[in-house]
């Protein structure tokens, strides 16, 4: 109750600080959940804790409706997206190669390199999914090499699991 009363009497200035305190813990408890989700994902398994509140804070979460085309073959990578809830179908040249769901990821090579996409996915039912954008990656990358490697191990094992998908590249 302080906090509200501080701001009756703060006027202005007093709502400001409460509004640019409820945004941060708003943004904590968002963090908080998507480290939590980060932590079971086979790709962030073994990161310390500290690495986990990096990503997380560079986490863009977004939701698609089924039918939505997250991203499409031939257009530019720039993210790299974790699902959370929901399921895609990815294809490449038309084709339909996979389904991904819930802890599972795609746009790992938009992390390291600037690339056109080499498939398409498209949210098969309602998907929630968190985003990573290249130019945050890589300040990430700056300070902790580790986290790059070990993204390059996925894509390595990516390229060996799907190698016709990546031939164009």
């Amino acid at each position: 109750m302080a906090g509200l009363t501080a701001a009756g009497r703060g006027g202005r200035r007093g709502r400001d600080e409460c509004t640019r305190n409820l945004r941060w813990g708003v943004g904590r408890v968002a963090d908080t959940a998507h480290i939590e989700y980060l932590r079971k994902v086979p790709l962030f398994q073994g990161f310390p804790q500290h690495d986990l509140d990096l990503v997380a804070r560079s986490l863009k979460e977004r939701t698609y409706e089924p039918g939505v085309t997250i991203v499409k073959q031939g257009d530019p990578g720039v993210g790299f997206f974790l699902i959370v809830e929901g399921r895609v179908g990815v294809s490449h040249d038309g084709h339909h190669i996979r389904d991904l769901g819930p802890g599972e990821f795609f746009g790992e090579l938009a992390l390291l390199e600037e690339r056109v996409r080499t498939a398409t996915v498209t949210a098969a039912e309602r998907t929630r999914c968190l985003q990573l954008v290249r130019w945050d990656f890589r300040a990430l990358m700056k300070e902790h090499p580790d986290m790059a490697v070990r993204v390059l191990e996925v894509v390595v094992q990516r390229l060996r699991d799907h190698p016709t998908i990546h031939e164009h590249d």
